[in-house]
């Protein structure tokens, strides 16, 4: 796997719910520019004029170590990213390491305003969101359920990263009703070979069949998926049993109807690096876009600003 060199690695095995324990402290090599640019040259529209969008980025304090779970940085350089110099004082919008120079770095999304939402989002900010984009554990209370299948009633979009998806104490079936996803009751950090299941579906138009990253998986999905309401975008091959050698394909990014709304769930996200990788923000912005009712493409612009790409 060439794009795991300079990896420094530490496993530990461990039966039950937790099997692989693993460090990582360099991140993978990146993907080729002219690669991203040949599968965004596939998926090219006509120019439109954007609606103004309203985007709520949640976010809570970090709670990993180095490099990873990095709540904060995330939500002040995406909102540079996806808001502009306007939305955000960040200097860079690449999570790990020094700044990556793009001159376009700060010029944010057209018609896009950000506004940030620490823990849970307000009640003014449900009602004039257009897309919430959450990355960290969500306090789901009766009350928050609620709260959100109401804005998804009325059309409102999600998109959940990371552990965002990850149900605390456990899975929970009504969580499951609203985002697809109740939670899961596994995890590994390592290598992850992502499979696109769905090539056709918006978000996945033009990507390479198979991806490689290195950050957490989760699953299995618990409550299994409900077939009629959600598909599976991509997947990664997990151990079906901790002490056994079989796999079976785990759902790594899907989407879901709920009522008038539509939700994006995504797994990896857990190391600052894996935002950097083009590949990466493009599932994770089209799905964004997807789930505001926006053509999937509408954020692809942004895929490579300051992202981690080797120029060959």
């Amino acid at each position: 796997m060439p794009r795991l060199l300079g990896v420094f690695i530490l496993c530990c095995f461990i039966r039950g719910a937790a099997p692989v324990c693993w460090a990582a402290s360099a991140p993978p090599e990146p993907p080729a520019r002219s690669d991203v640019q040949t599968a965004l040259a596939q998926t090219a529209a006509a120019k439109e004029p954007a609606r103004k969008l309203r985007v709520v980025l949640l976010a809570d304090k970090k709670d990993h170590g180095v490099n990873e779970h990095d709540y904060p940085i995330w939500q002040e350089r995406w909102a540079l990213l996806l808001g502009g110099r306007a939305a955000s004082a960040a200097t860079q919008v690449n999570l790990f390491g020094l700044a990556v120079a793009d001159p376009k770095a700060g010029s944010g999304a057209e018609n896009v305003e950000v506004v940030c939402a620490r823990g849970w989002p307000t009640d003014e900010q449900f009602a004039s969101a257009h897309v919430i984009v959450a990355f960290c554990y969500l306090p789901w209370t009766d009350d928050h359920k609620r709260q959100l299948q109401q804005y998804l009633d009325r059309g409102g979009g999600l998109a959940l990263i990371h552990s965002a998806t990850w149900t605390k104490p456990k899975a929970d079936t009504g969580v499951a009703a609203l985002a697809g996803v109740g939670g899961f009751t596994r995890y590994r950090h390592g290598p992850v070979q992502l499979e696109i299941t769905a090539g056709g579906h918006p978000i996945c138009r033009g990507l390479p069949p198979k991806l490689l990253f290195l950050d957490e998986t989760y699953w299995p999905p618990t409550p299994p998926l409900a077939a009629d309401r959600v598909t599976t975008l991509a997947v990664s091959r997990e151990k079906t049993d901790a002490a056994s050698d079989s796999t079976s394909p785990q759902p790594m990014f899907w989407t879901c109807s709920s009522g008038r709304g539509r939700v994006f769930g995504c797994v990896l996200g857990h190391y600052t690096w894996t935002f950097d990788d083009p590949w990466f923000r493009l599932l994770v912005l089209r799905g964004v876009a997807w789930a505001a009712g926006e053509p999937a493409t509408r954020f692809d612009s942004l895929a490579l600003r300051g992202a981690r790409v080797a120029d060959k």
